[in-house]
């Protein structure tokens, strides 16, 4: 969720995210959860010197900490890691969740600890080798890595073109899976459709959370929010504090050690 590499403002843009985060970008479909968490129960039962007590996983690029709730809701014990505090910052304090100063490629986690290792929306920030590494040294034997991506559904052209006034990144191809470093199994994909609503108020907002809004100039960003409200209010007709339903994809692709 955000920059996993570095917390310097060149490189790490989210340590200058102004607040609004956590309110507005969306958290993740149940069946995505659903899949972290099952494959992480299997990679417990996968080995037997593993031993019990909760789930335990790490939420890498942590952010806010969505996933990470998530998980924890779920049983899970788990370790946020996240290099912004300014992310952190926005966290709420969630039993089972502990967080963490660090990075993707040196997370400060123990050896041979975890169930799952989890990157939601920040493996794109990492280097992906140092961090496939880093994330078979933390893993337990048999455990997992899961990255995720929630994205608007660009196949359908009024979400493309919301996404390219936005900014809001690259689309995560699902015939393009990871390539981290280690010594992981091929990967496997769980595809979830699911709908956000917003507002066009709270959409005018999320586009301030996007990194490329961030890291803009100040007539960069006059101008993306004046043509997102031509957008969402002229061109697509919505009324201030109509809902706007937003059709997303998730990925979930999975790899065992």
């Amino acid at each position: 969720m955000s920059n996993a590499l570095s917390g310097a403002l060149d490189v790490n843009p989210f340590v200058g995210e102004g607040g609004a985060y956590d309110s507005v970008r969306p958290a993740y479909p149940d069946e995505a959860v659903a899949a972290l968490v099952d494959a992480a129960r299997r990679a417990r039962g996968a080995d037997a010197s593993v031993q019990g007590g909760p789930l335990r996983a790490a939420d890498i690029g942590a952010g806010t900490g969505k996933m990470s709730e998530l998980l924890a809701r779920a049983g899970l014990l788990v370790d946020a890691v996240e290099p912004s505090e300014a992310m952190r910052a926005q966290a709420s304090s969630i039993e089972g969740v502990t967080w963490h100063d660090g990075v993707a490629e040196q997370t400060g986690l123990p050896n041979d600890l975890y169930d799952i290792v989890v990157f939601a929306q920040s493996w794109h920030w990492v280097d992906s080798e140092r961090a496939g590494l880093e994330v078979e040294r933390i893993l337990a034997p048999g455990g997992v890595l899961g990255i995720v991506w929630n994205q608007m559904d660009v196949s359908i052209p009024w979400v493309h073109r919301l996404t390219r006034i936005m900014r809001s990144g690259d689309v995560h191809r699902p015939d393009k899976p990871p390539t981290p470093g280690g010594g992981f199994a091929p990967m496997t994909l769980t595809q979830v459709a699911w709908e956000d609503r917003m507002t066009p108020e709270e959409i005018l907002t999320l586009g301030t959370t996007r990194s490329s809004y961030i890291r803009s100039s100040e007539a960069g960003r006059a101008r993306m929010q004046a043509n997102l409200r031509w957008y969402l209010y002229e061109h697509l007709g919505y009324a201030p504090g109509e809902q706007v339903t937003i059709p997303y994809t998730t990925l979930v692709w999975l790899a065992r050690l």
